[in-house]
């Protein structure tokens, strides 16, 4: 778990007040969620909410006059030119209440099909949305890759954790280990014919006695001679 937030209790304050607020490095959060009646603003450092990001944790602690909570950085908006901090929603995680949050994903190991095959992992998604008690909800989710060849993909419904539920539609793309050219050349053969019809710019398969070699799909054809002597009129 993260250092504790530190956060300051937020008056009224109006639009003048909060900009010389976010100069001096105190930026605007809103904390609301079960063990909350209503929802209370508060500045926190900026430095310990940059901080509290980069980390990557999904889940962090806050302290405040309310009392201690365990939460999640529910939203952070930023300048769009600056990308400085402009405002933060955290979201309290109360135990025993269920909570749908995002949560990060982490692929661990080298697939088979990278390793033996020639292949290319190809990260879909970096994050997942479960359900769960606030009491379940990792910081977050950690995926074996290593088994996946050449083609082999994993799925939302791929993911089984014990009380947790995944609320990402089930046929969303996680990861999948793509073909390369190489994978295609290692192969050969009429293996590798049947790899290159899914890898764009694949050399062609190789042809049978007596026959010419297929072009590359979507090769150019060899632009026509102008007869030199004849040429056309304009």
């Amino acid at each position: 778990m993260s250092e504790k937030l530190v956060a300051q209790l937020k008056s009224v304050d109006s639009k003048r007040v909060i900009k010389a607020k976010r100069k001096t490095g105190l930026i605007p959060v809103n904390l609301y969620g079960p063990g909350i009646e209503n929802s209370h603003s508060y500045y926190v450092n900026e430095i310990d909410l940059n901080r509290a990001i980069k980390s990557g944790k999904k889940i962090h602690e806050i302290t405040s006059e309310i009392g201690d909570f365990k939460v999640v950085l529910k939203e952070v908006q930023r300048h769009p030119v600056s990308w400085k901090l402009v405002h933060v929603d955290m979201l309290s995680l109360a135990p025993g209440k269920k909570v749908t949050v995002k949560i990060p994903l982490r692929f661990e190991g080298i697939p088979f099909g990278v390793k033996n095959m020639g292949g290319v992992l190809i990260e879909n998604s970096r994050e997942i949305e479960v359900e769960a008690m606030a009491e379940f909800i990792p910081n977050e989710i950690k995926i074996d890759v290593s088994p996946l060849k050449l083609k082999d993909t994993i799925h939302a419904r791929d993911i089984k954790m014990d009380n947790i539920r995944i609320a990402s539609p089930a046929d969303m793309l996680l990861a999948r280990v793509g073909i390369t050219r190489a994978a295609v050349s290692d192969a050969g053969g009429s293996a590798g014919a049947e790899l290159a019809a899914h890898v764009e710019g694949a050399p062609a398969a190789a042809a049978k006695p007596g026959e010419k070699a297929a072009a590359p799909a979507g090769a150019a054809k060899p632009a026509e001679k102008a007869d030199a002597k004849h040429p056309e009129k304009k």
